[in-house]
């Protein structure tokens, strides 16, 4: 029954831990206003994804090449971007940061290489790293700190199963957990019980501390302690039934009728390495790879990546849009593919191989076909939803590979993101033969593991992550690593199988109505673990999964608002799925309406970036309105000092594909928005 999960997973989670997951609401995209290019490229994702208008920053002044200095980065994109989230009250839900086409992708960091101690390892610590490698590792930048520039630096990183376990504290409750481990090794369980039992009480959120504590009273015999510890380790979010399973000191409990109820709903995968764990940017990620808040001690972090780039080197503009579009028709699709790894001679190659055979073996009990060839690239007989590769050059534009939408391919090579350079194959060659997500270094990274993608990757994108989240999750250090392409693919993700509908009910108190209904997909899926509310791109409020939903609305408000469901998965990936409606609240005051009287012209074609577009007309009206402007991605375009106007935009600035505009009507101070329109030249 669902009573029981209930109580140790989805009621914990959704009150007392920070939600995590990826789709559209979580994706800040950032523009360089002064390229058409780069506009282009946002305004075609935006739309293809929805992206929250409010979720998109441009930013002008922004250096005119691929690389820049660390303090250029950190005062024109890092330092603005941030800020602005803050403004706009993005931060709860932002844990993307996606930069689109034209923004420099390098960044010179010589001021933090000089401040590493001379040394062997110093060599491979170049002074360039990527951009979306320096906003994941935003708060060492802010602080001027080179410590990410260590070999395992990113704890959100997963490693080895045993680091579950590892000694997390500092202080006195690193003696103690010493203490208690010493006791267990000398078979004294009834001592470290209640050590670990007091370590838990002061740090609930952390599963592995628990499940030590239900050993020990396992051990010295008090049976009662030890189920209620293991079911603290569920509440506190542990997902592992294998492991249950696996200790003779736990698996005795497990037909505890609770118990019983949880298992079938938890992750039975193999524990040599750490599952996969949703990200999360509101909290921070201790050593052991767990959430930890922030106040505790934990790192917090920024996933980023490229969306595209344009260049001789790289992808042409039809050509990133074409990648865009197709990465965003593969979630939830289930492709029937294998996973495919190079297991060549090369040291490119060999670098990765020892971790394969667990990545195989993790795939093959989900269900999936992998495969370790021999030569510079796998055959072209079957589909394939993975491919690592370790090589300098690879003939992909004359070998026949069915790479399904929504697949993976990356290489281990040294120049795969030094797009100013011909040597070797670039990642984005990967994508134009079919990746949803590729990636590549922007300097020389030596043979080091820990900088590149982890085989395992592959199997935490099989079990529902998003693209985005399985890189961060498999490299140690990406501080170098360019990673380009959709970051919302998910063409694994189990995600509640609903949809909600959502309107606005009158009556003596205005009420936002949510209504559920499931659409009985045979797909892989979850049930609904809670339902997170948004207003405007603003995170309102957490609440759990209950047939309808009615929330109160206030009186004095007016005009259209954005109104969001994200659904939540009961799955350890936390798969989202999300609904939008734009409501008019019916208010005091009228909403203003706008018209395209007369369309954009030479706009067609995916390559067009919009700079012989022919200036848009627009008709705004709200009666007894005291100016109505229109806005576009945060920026007045035009204003009526009027209640009715035509308005004429010049709009061959603002890129090719689709653009939003949103009229604002003004009565007094009082703001009150209107319907986005969107001119779509296709």
């Amino acid at each position: 029954m669902f009573c029981a999960v209930a109580i140790f997973i989805s009621i914990a989670t959704w009150q007392g831990r920070a939600q995590a997951g990826l789709s559209s609401e979580n994706v800040i995209v950032v523009v360089n206003g002064d390229s058409t290019i780069s506009r282009t490229i946002a305004n075609h994702y935006v739309h293809l994804r929805k992206i929250p208008i409010d979720n998109v920053i441009v930013l002008e002044g922004i250096p005119k090449k691929t690389t820049m200095r660390l303090d250029e980065f950190r005062d024109q994109i890092l330092n603005p971007v941030l800020k602005t989230i803050d403004e706009r009250k993005l931060s709860p839900l932002a844990r993307t940061i996606a930069y689109s086409a034209d923004i420099p992708y390098a960044v010179k960091i010589g001021a933090h290489t000089n401040e590493l101690p001379e040394g062997p390892v110093k060599k491979y610590q170049r002074p360039i790293a990527s951009i979306n490698g320096l906003t994941y590792f935003y708060r060492y930048v802010l602080s001027d700190s080179p410590a990410y520039l260590s070999f395992g630096s990113n704890q959100y990183a997963r490693g080895k199963f045993s680091r579950h376990f590892s000694n997390p504290f500092t202080g006195d409750d690193k003696e103690r957990f010493e203490e208690a481990s010493k006791l267990d090794g000398e078979n004294d369980n009834k001592a470290s019980a209640e050590i670990w039992s007091a370590l838990h009480k002061k740090h609930p959120e952390m599963p592995a501390v628990a499940l030590n504590a239900a050993e020990a009273y396992s051990l010295s015999g008090d049976d009662a302690q030890a189920v209620a510890m293991i079911k603290a380790a569920l509440k506190a979010g542990w997902w592992s039934s294998r492991y249950l399973r696996e200790r003779s000191a736990l698996s005795k409990y497990l037909d505890d009728p609770d118990l019983q109820k949880a298992l079938p709903l938890m992750d039975d995968s193999p524990i040599v390495w750490q599952g996969p764990e949703a990200f999360s940017g509101s909290v921070g990620w201790a050593i052991t790879g767990r959430r930890v808040g922030i106040k505790d001690g934990g790192t917090p972090y920024m996933m980023s990546c490229v969306l595209a780039v344009v260049h001789p080197n790289g992808s042409s503009t039809s050509e990133a849009v074409r990648i865009l579009q197709r990465a965003s028709e593969s979630d939830h699709t289930f492709p029937k593919a294998r996973f495919t790894f190079a297991g060549g001679a090369g040291v490119r190659a060999k670098t990765r191989f020892p971790v394969i055979a667990d990545a195989s073996v993790y795939l093959q009990e989900l269900g999936y076909q992998t495969e370790i060839f021999r030569g510079v690239l796998p055959d072209g007989k079957d589909p394939i939803a993975g491919m690592m590769v370790g090589t300098a050059n690879a003939p992909l534009a004359n070998t026949p590979l069915d790479l399904v939408p929504g697949s993976i391919a990356e290489n281990l090579t040294s120049s795969g993101a030094v797009f100013d350079s011909t040597s070797q194959i670039k990642c984005t060659e990967f994508l134009a033969a079919g990746a949803a997500m590729s990636s590549g270094t922007v300097t020389e990274p030596y043979s080091l593991p820990f900088k590149f993608p982890t085989p395992m990757m592959y199997g935490y994108y099989a079990q529902g992550l998003s693209a985005m989240e399985s890189f961060y999750q498999s490299v140690q250090s990406p501080y170098q690593l360019l990673i380009v392409g959709d970051p919302l693919a998910q063409p694994f993700a189990r995600a509640p199988d609903e949809v909600v509908e959502i309107s606005m009910v009158q009556g003596e108190q205005k009420k936002i109505k949510l209504q559920r209904r499931s659409l009985k997909l045979d797909v892989p899926k979850t049930r609904t673990r809670s339902i997170e509310l948004s207003i405007n791109g603003k995170l309102m409020q957490t609440i759990p999964p209950t047939p309808n939903i009615e929330l109160n609305w206030p009186d004095d408000a007016s005009g259209i608002f954005d109104i969001r469901a994200t659904l939540t998965g009961l799955d350890r990936t936390e798969p989202r799925m999300t609904f939008a409606a734009e409501i008019d609240s019916l208010g005091e005051q009228p909403t203003p309406t706008a018209t395209i009287t007369k369309s954009r012209e030479n706009v067609e074609g995916l390559a067009n970036d919009g700079s012989l577009a022919t200036p848009i007309e627009i008709e705004v009206s709200c009666e007894g309105a005291d100016r109505i402007e229109i806005h576009h991605f945060g920026k007045v375009l035009a204003t009526a000092d009027q209640d009715h106007a035509t308005l004429t935009i010049e709009t061959k600035q603002l890129g090719g594909g689709p653009l939003y505009f949103r009229p604002n009507a003004f009565f007094g101070e009082k703001r009150v928005q209107g319907k986005i329109l969107i001119d779509q030249p296709y």
